[in-house]
């Protein structure tokens, strides 16, 4: 998935997600603090991409896990997260 922190998107791996948020590991990106951001990510078994807006709620460090819960996304988004956590494939 992509984190975009100041404009700049950084590849991270989702290790956690439901309705209202979800926790990603960075994997290459600066040590830069922000508590807002943009995601980007495909859900598995799926093609369409997830967007959404997020702000940092737990962080532990540089490279730690960060959970964000999700403050702004696209009605479609919301509704895939939704059944995909749902364990819907339809």
């Amino acid at each position: 998935m992509n984190r975009f922190l100041d404009g700049y998107p950084y590849l991270c791996r989702a290790t956690n997600i439901s309705r209202t948020g979800i926790r990603v590991v960075p994997l290459h990106e600066p040590a830069v603090v922000t508590q807002f951001m943009g995601l980007q990510f495909q859900l598995p078994g799926s093609e369409e991409i997830v967007t959404a807006s997020g702000e940092a709620v737990f962080a532990s460090g540089s490279r730690a896990p960060v959970g964000i819960r999700f403050t702004r996304m696209p009605r479609a988004s919301a509704e895939q997260i939704g059944r995909f956590v749902a364990g819907r494939r339809d």
